[in-house]
């Protein structure tokens, strides 16, 4: 599990409440809460936040996947951050990982979160009503997939280098030379060697993963095509399979986004999820809401850099101001 560490500049300026939002057996899933330490005399806007790491690694409070700029932009509005844990593949199907984010959005919406803000000790609420919804690489298909489920509940969306199919010939292939994540080899034998010392599927649920070794797994992982078939494992068949591709629930009758839409931003070096992969999704969006509300805020902005570029950007540095400014303005508004 990541420890809080408040002197750490991504997490500096908050107090830290946690609590469990769901339980498998004896297993519980935490969630993480920030609350800016200024007081505030009304509701707090709400962000909600998905963490990244191949959907196999990671945690909610994993500093070196934490974006300073989530943290600024809070921090500037206000603004609690509410971000969950969630189980990991290969472990967990990726069905079973959006059981549990329905679970934290019900969560969300119900006393027992409000009822632990008002016992933190500057008792505090949240504006349910205010709600962004950001996630980085394997956390931006969470906030997309979240903001097509919740489209009313949610005033806009943001999602960092989403791997928004992962079932594409990038996750699902071996990858040659040219294509390796961040240019470096790992032996599949990473992968197996990880998973026999978790004891899987012997030791039930996981849902915190931040030893170094798991960094590599998550590599392996992607390198030698493993992410496509974990991703769909367990989907075949349930009637559920168009859930976990957000391009084919854009075809649904009753599909929305948020009023203030979905911006992706993308590092134009990125060699974890290329910078073409979400440009389908963004095209087809476009044009399925074309007239509708969100139809004009549907953006793409691609800047320098690799995967992860964002995690030491400040909200300030005018391009980053100007990408997040047509969320920002829809979830203030």
């Amino acid at each position: 599990m990541a420890t809080f560490d408040p002197t750490n500049p991504r997490f500096k300026g908050f107090d830290l409440i946690q609590a469990t939002y769901k339980r498998i057996s004896n297993h519980a899933i935490r969630v993480d809460v920030l609350v800016p330490q200024t007081p505030a005399t009304a509701e707090r806007p709400t962000i909600v936040r998905f963490h990244g790491g191949g959907l196999v690694m990671a945690d909610s409070l994993y500093h070196d996947f934490w974006p300073q700029w989530l943290s600024d932009l809070a921090l500037s509005h206000n603004a609690i951050i509410v971000s969950p844990n969630y189980r990991l593949m290969p472990q967990a199907t990726s069905l079973e990982i959006y059981d549990d984010i329905e679970d934290f959005w019900a969560w969300l919406k119900s006393p027992a979160f409000s009822g632990l803000l008002s016992t933190h000790n500057t008792p505090t609420q949240a504006d349910l009503d205010r709600i962004l919804v950001s996630g980085e690489s394997a956390g931006g298909l969470l906030s997309v997939n979240t903001s097509l489920t919740h489209a009313s509940e949610i005033r806009a969306t943001i999602a960092l280098y989403p791997s928004l199919d992962p079932s594409a010939p990038e996750f699902s292939e071996t990858r040659g030379k040219e294509r390796l994540p961040f240019g470096l080899s790992t032996p599949e034998t990473v992968i197996d060697e990880a998973l026999a010392k978790a004891a899987i599927p012997e030791c039930g649920p996981v849902s915190s993963l931040i030893q170094p070794d798991w960094l590599g797994v998550m590599c392996a992982a992607i390198e030698h095509g493993k992410i496509g078939a974990w991703y769909v494992r367990g989907s075949e068949g349930s009637g559920r399979q168009d859930l976990l591709f957000p391009v084919r629930r854009l075809e649904g009758p009753d599909v929305g986004i948020p009023r203030g839409g979905i911006t992706v931003i993308h590092g134009a070096q990125d060699s974890v999820v290329p910078v073409a992969h979400p440009v389908p999704f963004v095209e087809r969006a476009r044009q399925v809401f074309k007239g509708r509300p969100g139809g004009d805020r549907i953006a793409m902005v691609v800047h320098e850099g690799e995967h992860g570029f964002d995690t030491g950007v400040r909200y300030e540095e005018p391009w980053m101001k100007e990408a997040l400014s047509t969320a920002v303005e829809a979830w203030l508004e």
